[in-house]
């Protein structure tokens, strides 16, 4: 698999989320996998660019951090540059954007649903017209690659028809988890649960946590000393997050119960899910979710939105409830605390259920997608 092969990976438009994970995972393996392949990965964060594990074959460019616009120029007038000077053989977008006339095949993973959703989620000026240019480039990003993955068969169907792609141009490759890795990490020590209920993702509107300290606040009235509410994840959404903070402010003598820990460094997240009871991910609008796969690796019960994304990765892992109701959000959470027998059934279907979504096999995916479109070029 991609012997004597130049990747360029350009993650330059990465900053946090799945796409982090994405790639602190992915690089070490396909650099494992082809160790005759040279690999060039273009970082502007140096959290990312620590966070990935070093290689020989593997080498970590960073480039000046900027903002929306400084990225925009840099995809239109240099991307393609740095691919012909280092004579790179195909060109991997992780995430969503790729330079015009790059001088070699170009594969582009559109993962941002936020960019193509119908959804009204509220923003304001400068944000709509943000995702307005950000959309024109993901099309046109898009339109020039050999192929577009995505990370879920419901992505690949409703954002692959927002963005006219053609269906024999689609590629459905899954996230993974590092799923023996967590397992493993799970044993260490004692699972305390002074966690208790745990949610983890990047801090946006879309990712629902005002409802779930209103579902948390409605649950403490009916399940005497309820275990605390802890939210983990970095502000992406300033507005958003000063709703959430008054939300635990209204919480009223519950407000020492509810946690917002903000951003954790990545290595650090696993002593969350280890010491929870119970994973809550009441996120309307997602491509894949990393943190729910996370939570089945980590052995928890689950409580998810019933949407269609979740109900492909987690299956019957899960209970699912209505994420825009926030009485169906407190009784999922109810049924589960109080109901250790389906708490156990959920665990034993998201043991069987993890091993189908692992990293290894999203990497041999990736590398044999990559080596067909070179050989194709």
């Amino acid at each position: 698999m991609l012997v004597d092969r130049r990747i360029l990976i350009d993650a330059s438009m990465v900053t946090s989320g799945g796409g982090y994970t994405f790639l602190v995972n992915m690089v070490p393996l396909l650099a494992a996998a082809a160790p005759e392949a040279q690999f060039l990965i273009l970082v502007r964060t140096a959290s990312l660019a620590s966070a990935i594990v070093p290689s020989v074959n593997v080498e970590i460019r960073a480039l000046p951090a900027t903002g929306l616009l400084g990225r925009v120029f840099f995809l239109a007038f240099r991307a393609a540059g740095v691919a012909r000077k280092w004579q790179a053989d195909i060109y991997l977008s992780a995430a969503d954007y790729a330079p015009r006339g790059a001088p070699c095949p170009v594969v582009v993973y559109l993962r941002n649903a936020n960019i193509f959703t119908p959804l009204d989620l509220g923003w304001g000026r400068y944000q709509r017209g943000r995702l307005w240019l950000l959309r024109r480039l993901a099309m046109r990003s898009a339109k020039a690659a050999e192929r577009v993955i995505f990370v879920s068969e419901d992505s690949a169907s409703w954002m692959g028809d927002a963005a006219n792609i053609a269906e024999k141009r689609r590629v459905v490759i899954h996230h993974g988890a590092d799923v023996d890795g967590w397992r493993e990490n799970m044993g260490k020590g004692l699972r305390r649960g002074s966690a208790g209920i745990l949610s983890v993702s990047s801090i946006y509107r879309y990712k629902n946590c005002v409802r779930l300290i209103e579902a948390y606040c409605e649950l403490a009235q009916r399940i005497p000393d309820l275990p605390p509410l802890t939210i983990v994840g970095d502000d992406q959404d300033s507005q958003y997050s000063r709703e959430l903070r008054r939300a635990r402010e209204n919480a009223g003598s519950l407000v020492d119960q509810i946690h917002l820990v903000g951003a954790v460094p990545y290595e650090e997240v696993i002593s969350y899910y280890r010491d929870s009871l119970l994973f809550v991910f009441p996120s309307f609008l997602e491509t894949f979710g990393h943190p729910l796969l996370e939570a089945m690796a980590a052995e928890l019960p689950v409580v998810a939105a019933d949407i269609p994304v979740f109900r492909e990765i987690a299956g019957d892992a899960a209970v699912y409830v209505d994420p825009f109701d926030v009485q169906a959000i407190a009784d999922g959470m109810e049924r589960v605390l109080s109901d250790p027998d389906l708490a156990a059934g959920l665990v034993e279907s998201a043991r069987a259920r993890s091993n189908d979504f692992t990293w290894e096999i999203a990497a041999k995916r990736l590398g044999d997608l990559l080596d067909e479109v070179i050989r194709e070029a």
